[in-house]
């Protein structure tokens, strides 16, 4: 019954954000008649994750306190490094930039490529920096680092928790190829947040990776295919390097201690 009752929390915590996604969505692009607003809105379509994000935080915040979910259950403490994470946001986003940019890839998996085509093509630089980088990092990581993983770290272990977690964040995409993808990257932002204890340090980890992926993308229509490989198995090896480096600080993954600050 205890195990019906996380999945059940999860999936409406899960629900509250696509419902709010979807609803604005259709509010914007259907019930808005005024013609250079419609314009603008078509132009910047990030915009639409600025309101709905703040209004998922909204409801998110009393709920929270409603099943007296702290802020610190959530991973909201101050990290003690973030040298680690930084440069693993980097490699990440540098990795996606290039994964995605390599010919195979986009011939033979290009729900992978319109992917980082859609966040990088959200309008203004202004409305992907809150859009995507500040208000979208910040739900995703509220939301699958902070209550989904604190939810399931009461009943499973945390490995278990992190895996959960990722399966979650990859089913909102309802695109097995893109839903795998994501999933790899909740798996690390997971792994960020659980040996650091912090969930400061996965939200600068996914705000970097996300910085990187939209600078890189710009310029990676130019780079020849030898350097798109070049890159990325250089960035892949560098976050591989970056994640060990946690993996080995934390030395060992706890079992079901929501304080905890590494995997110990």
């Amino acid at each position: 019954m205890r195990t019906v009752l996380i999945f059940a929390k999860s999936l409406l915590y899960l629900i509250i954000y696509a419902g709010i996604v979807m609803l604005m969505n259709t509010a914007i692009y259907n019930w808005i008649t005024q013609p250079d607003l419609k314009t603008w809105f078509n132009n910047n379509p990030a915009s639409i994750f600025i309101i709905a994000n703040l209004i998922v935080l909204a409801l998110y915040i009393p709920l929270q306190r409603l099943q007296r979910i702290s802020f610190t259950d959530l991973g909201f403490i101050p990290p003690k490094s973030l040298v680690v994470s930084a440069g693993a946001g980097l490699s990440l986003g540098l990795f996606i930039a290039s994964f995605s940019g390599i010919s195979w890839i986009k011939d033979n998996y290009p729900e992978i490529a319109n992917l980082v085509t859609f966040i990088i093509d959200g309008g203004h630089f202004l409305v992907i920096l809150f859009g995507s980088i500040l208000l979208g990092s910040l739900l995703e990581e509220w939301l699958f680092r902070g209550l989904l993983l604190h939810l399931f770290r009461e009943r499973f272990s945390t490995l278990m928790s992190v895996l959960l977690q990722a399966v979650f964040f990859g089913a909102v995409f309802m695109n097995i190829t893109v839903g795998l993808f994501a999933a790899l990257g909740a798996v690390i932002y997971g792994v960020i947040r659980v040996s650091t204890g912090s969930i400061w340090s996965s939200l600068i980890t996914h705000m970097i990776s996300t910085t990187s992926l939209y600078v890189v993308s710009l310029f990676i229509k130019e780079w020849s295919s030898g350097t798109v490989v070049a890159f990325t198995v250089i960035s892949g090896l560098a976050l591989l390097a970056h994640i060990f480096v946690l993996l080995f600080r934390s030395r060992r993954l706890p079992q079901n201690k929501q304080a905890a600050g590494s995997f110990k």
